[in-house]
Formats: structure tokens, sequence, C-alpha cells
């Protein structure tokens, strides 16, 4: 996954899906930037929220469905989509045929890239499907970075105490040890 001098790919071989990162997590930095390949009819993340960040998709091939709060955007390439901090949003390929590509930036960084990275790690040990991610990983995850990602469709305080509980259960059961430690800056 780690090649020394170059970017650092995660294949989501079942899911379809390949992310690319340019450069070391830095949760200082102004910007994260990476690459995202969706594979023909492959479906992105479930909805979701970045409350402290906004997000800009730049689409350089094949077609984006977006849903940002609730209105559908068909993206292509040369085209570019924001979402503002704390908008319900979602994305997926739009076509059968062809792969989507497209460079996100996100800003500020925060923890994405660390959350995307052992995410995906999660998600590649248990079948290579984002769904396929160890739920108690998951949770452990997320209760690393209270404040910047939230699902949708669940009232926030049963979020805060289910991600609390899970990922309380991922210590005792040993899970937590499966996520690379999160360095505080």
């Amino acid at each position: 996954m780690r090649n020394q001098s170059g970017p650092t790919t995660f294949a989501l071989e079942a899911q379809g899906e390949t992310l690319t990162f340019f450069g070391e997590a830095d949760p200082a930095a102004p910007r994260l930037e990476f690459e995202v390949r969706i594979a023909p009819g492959a479906l992105g993340p479930e909805p979701h929220i970045h409350p402290k960040q906004s997000e800009w998709f730049a689409v350089t091939s094949g077609r984006m469905l977006a849903t940002v709060d609730g209105v559908e955007h068909v993206v292509g390439p040369g085209e570019e989509l924001h979402v503002k901090a704390g908008v319900v949003h979602t994305f997926r390929n739009a076509s059968e045929e062809e792969p989507l590509l497209f460079r996100c930036t996100v800003e500020p960084a925060l923890n994405l890239q660390w959350m995307l990275t052992e995410s995906a790690k999660s998600a590649i040990r248990s079948g290579g499907r984002w769904k396929d991610a160890s739920l108690l990983e998951s949770a452990y995850i997320l209760r690393q970075i209270p404040g910047e990602y939230r699902l949708v469709g669940m009232p926030l305080a049963v979020q805060n105490l289910l991600i609390g509980t899970l990922a309380t259960l991922a210590v005792i059961l040993g899970k937590a040890r499966n996520v690379e430690a999160l360095r505080r800056h």
C-alpha cells in the first residue's frame, strides 16, 4: 500500500474503488487533497456530514451523481462541485460503462485522511468493501475524531452513545489494536 517515494493507494477491490493520498496525514494542514476512482456503476459512501470541513469534487473523467442537501447534481469532466461544511451529501458513479475519477479537496484537513486510511485498511482486511469494515473498528475510529464526521439518519445523541459503547467494546475485545494510533498535533 505504501510507496516510500510516492503516493499511497488503498484499493477496495470488491468495492471497485481506490483512494490515492499524495502525502502523509497532517491534521494541522489547511487542506487535504486526494484522488478517488470508482468503478462503473459502483456506489459511493452513505449520506454523511463533515461538520467542520468544506469539500470540493473536481471530476477528471466519467460522471459523478452527487446528492447535496437532497438535490441531485451530475458532475462531468472539468466540472467541480462544492459542499459546504455541515451539509448532508453522498456521491456515486453515474455511469454503468465508464469509471469515475475525481480529485477531492477538503478544508481544513483535520483527521479525514487518517479516518479514511484506517477505515480502508479495516475494509480491505474484511472483504474489500466499505460495508465490510469491522463495526467495532469503525466505531473506535469515529470515537477518536468526535465532531468531524457524522452519519445521517440517526439522532446525534444516539449516534454518540452507540459509537462510544462500540468503541469501548473494541478496546475490551482487542479490536482497537488493529487501528493505527491517531497522531495528535
